[in-house]
């Protein structure tokens, strides 16, 4: 590898590192406050639900973790060569949904019988937009890829698997008869994976060769 591309691969390698850092904390804290409140029904009980009373710190800690990760895997993304394969389009959507995402944890929900407030009405703005903007992003970039020497091969799994969180994002929002806590836990798992799945691939491909 030339000592330009050496130098140049360091920093998305980097990133990439700081992004899995940031799924897997957010991964662990949220895995932790369900099974430090067994009292809530994990099939209907939300995310938000974690976000206010015990051990809710903890789980705000991994949301931020989380944002700070999105943020930076989007930056280590943009840089991926060649040009063609850069568009500022995933990169605005990741940059509005990491502090959307860190803004949620800290805007509690409202819960049955509370009158609305303004805080409410943050949090599920702020949910929603972290939802959209990231899966919106996903799906663009996936399609950037194709373009991206070393991405062609996964590029078209990795279309399909944010399509369908995107899908997933409506589905959860228009049909009201699901599990809220179950169906929403498992969109963001799929979110997650896609996340550490492209991170993991970045890394390993931008990494700098051994001399």
């Amino acid at each position: 590898m030339p000592p330009t591309s050496h130098a140049a691969s360091r920093p998305r390698s980097q990133l990439a590192s700081v992004a899995l850092g940031g799924i897997a904390l957010f991964f662990f804290a949220a895995v932790a406050v369900h099974l430090l409140r067994p009292a809530l029904d994990g099939v209907h009980a939300q995310l938000s639900v974690y976000l206010v009373g015990p051990w809710s710190p903890l789980l705000r800690a991994g949301y931020v973790a989380l944002a700070a990760g999105i943020l930076a895997l989007a930056i280590a993304l943009y840089r991926v060569p060649p040009p063609a394969s850069r568009s500022a389009a995933p990169l605005l959507l990741f940059a509005i949904a990491a502090p959307a995402l860190a803004i949620t944890a800290f805007a509690p929900m409202r819960f049955p019988g509370e009158d609305v407030r303004l805080v409410h009405v943050v949090h599920a703005s702020t949910a929603q937009a972290a939802f959209l903007c990231t899966t919106a992003a996903m799906l663009l970039q996936a399609w950037r890829l194709r373009a991206a020497e070393g991405w062609r091969r996964i590029s078209p799994a990795l279309l399909a698997w944010a399509a369908a969180c995107f899908g997933g994002v409506w589905v959860l929002a228009l049909v009201r008869e699901l599990p809220r806590g179950a169906s929403q836990k498992l969109l963001v798992l799929m979110i997650l994976a896609w996340l550490c799945a492209v991170a993991l691939h970045l890394r390993r491909s931008h990494a700098p060769a051994a001399r």
